[in-house]
C-alpha cells in the first residue's frame, strides 16, 4: 500500500494542464485566473470621505467644542458622482456625503451629527483632525499592481476587484470534463424501486457535486453493469468523450471488480492501485494518452474520502490553480475518536466553537456505507496511521469540507 501522500504526488505529477479560454466576467466565478490582473487606476482614484458631513480645512476647527464651536460658512456641495469644482479656502466648508470626491482645498472632513447648520453657516462643536474621515487616494490599490494573481479562482469578491478595474472579459482555464461512472449490477436508477439485493445510485449525485465544486463539467454519467465487455467499453466511451472518468465500485479483489482488467486492456498504465488510509484502501489511478482514471471505491463516505484526497486535487492542478487543497487545521476533539492502523483513518466529523476554541465532534456512523450519517459531516477527523484511537481533549487535524466557490 502506498502512503497518502506518496500516492497522491504520483497522481499529481501525472496531471496535465488544461488549456485557456476566454469568458466574459458574467461567468467567471468558479472559474480559474490564467494571467495577473492589474490595477489600470489608483483605487480611490481620488481623496474620499467616509461619512456624511462636511469638508473643511482641519485648522479651522482644530480647537473646536460644545462651548466653543467653530464657525464656517456653507459654499456648496459634493455628492457620490459629482464633485465640487472650486476650492475650500479658510473659513469655508462643504456639504459632503459618504463616497465624494473631497474638494480641494480641504483635509478633514467632520461627521453631519456634530454640525449645526443654520442660514448658510454652520457649526462644529467637536475639534477636527488632518486628514479625519477621508480614504486617502490609492491607500486600496495603485495604478499596475497586481491585484489578482494567475491561479486564483474567482470568487464573487474576486470578481468585484476584477469589475472595478475594467476586467469585462478574463482568460481563464477551460473546465475539466469528466465522466462519471457508477459500477454494479446491484445498483438501479434513482427513480426506480429497489428490488430484492438492490440499492439506487447515490454515488453519481455526490460525485457530480464535488466534480462541480471543483470547477469541473460533468459530460455523460451512467450505471454499469457487472460485466467485463460493458466495463471495458463504458470506460472507452468516457475517455473519448472526457477529460477525466471517474468510476466508483469495481476496484477491490472481488470476483465482479472489473475495472482494473479493463484499464489494463485498453491499455491503460496503473499507478496506484491501494492506499494506506481508511475508508477508500482500494484507490486506483491510472492514466491513457493525457486522460486520467480514478477508480474509487463503491462505499459512499469511500467515494467521498477518496475524492476529496486524490480526484479533487487533481481537478484543481488541471485547471492551474494556485490552492488545490481543502483547508486543513487542528481542532480539540469532543470524544475520543478511533483509528484504523496500520492505516490512516479520517473520520466524518462536525466542527463547532465552543468556549472560544474549535471543538471537533466525531458523528456516530456505522461504516462506510454510511451515507445518512456522513451528510451530516463538515469536516473529516484525521487519525494517523500509528494510533488507533485520539482522545478526549486532544488537538486532532482536521480537513474541512465547507468547499467555497
Amino acid at each position: 500500500m502506498l502512503r497518502i501522500e506518496d500516492a497522491l504526488q504520483i497522481i499529481l505529477d501525472r496531471t496535465p494542464l488544461l488549456g485557456k479560454e476566454e469568458i466574459p466576467l458574467t461567468e467567471a466565478v468558479g472559474r480559474v485566473l490564467r494571467h495577473d490582473a492589474k490595477s489600470d487606476l489608483d483605487l480611490p482614484p481620488f481623496d474620499r470621505a467616509r461619512m456624511d458631513g462636511y469638508a473643511l480645512r482641519a485648522a479651522d476647527a482644530a480647537t473646536a467644542s460644545e462651548s466653543n464651536p467653530a464657525r464656517l460658512k456653507d459654499i456648496g456641495e459634493a455628492a457620490a458622482g459629482r464633485s465640487f469644482d472650486g476650492t475650500v479656502e479658510p473659513g469655508e466648508a462643504v456639504r459632503i456625503m459618504t463616497g465624494a470626491p473631497v474638494p480641494a482645498g480641504a483635509d478633514a472632513v467632520q461627521q453631519i451629527e456634530v454640525i449645526n447648520v443654520t442660514d448658510g453657516w454652520i457649526e462644529i462643536r467637536k475639534a477636527v483632525q488632518p486628514g479625519q474621515f477621508i480614504t486617502p487616494r490609492g491607500i486600496e490599490a495603485r495604478a499596475g499592481d497586481v491585484m489578482v494573481k494567475t491561479g486564483e479562482r474567482i470568487s464573487p469578491a474576486v470578481a468585484a476587484v476584477l469589475a472595478s478595474f475594467g476586467y469585462a472579459r478574463l482568460q481563464v482555464s477551460r473546465r475539466p470534463r469528466i465522466a462519471l461512472l457508477s459500477t454494479g449490477t446491484e445498483l438501479v436508477e434513482v427513480s426506480e424501486k429497489p428490488g430484492a439485493s438492490q440499492i439506487r445510485n447515490s454515488n453519481t449525485y455526490s460525485l457530480a457535486g464535488y466534480a462541480e465544486s471543483a470547477g469541473a463539467e460533468v459530460v455523460s454519467s451512467g450505471i454499469v453493469r457487472d460485466d467485463f465487455a460493458a466495463t471495458r467499453d463504458a470506460i472507452a466511451a468516457g475517455l473519448e468523450a472526457a477529460d477525466a472518468v471517474i468510476l466508483s465500485g469495481g476496484v477491490s479483489m472481488g470476483d465482479y471488480d472489473l475495472v482494473k482488467p479493463a484499464l489494463v486492456e485498453l491499455g491503460a498504465e496503473i499507478f496506484v492501485e491501494k492506499v494506506a488510509m481508511h475508508p477508500g484502501k482500494p484507490t486506483v489511478f491510472a492514466k491513457l494518452g493525457d486522460k486520467v482514471i480514478f477508480g474509487l471505491p463503491g462505499n459512499p463516505v469511500s467515494v467521498a474520502v477518496s475524492f476529496h484526497l486524490f480526484a479533487r486535487p487533481a481537478l484543481m492542478q488541471m485547471q492551474g490553480a494556485k490552492d488545490i487543497h481543502l483547508p486543513r487545521f487542528q481542532a480539540y476533539a469532543a470524544r475520543p475518536v478511533k483509528g484504523a492502523p496500520p492505516r490512516r483513518s479520517h473520520q466524518p466529523g462536525r466542527l463547532t466553537i465552543r468556549d472560544g476554541r474549535a471543538e471537533v465532534e466525531p458523528l456516530k456512523w456505522s461504516g462506510s456505507s454510511d451515507l445518512v450519517a456522513f451528510m451530516k459531516a463538515d469536516c473529516l477527523i484525521v487519525v494517523p496511521e500509528d494510533r488507533a484511537s485520539v482522545a478526549e481533549g486532544e488537538l486532532v487535524e482536521v480537513i474541512s469540507l465547507n468547499i467555497k466557490q
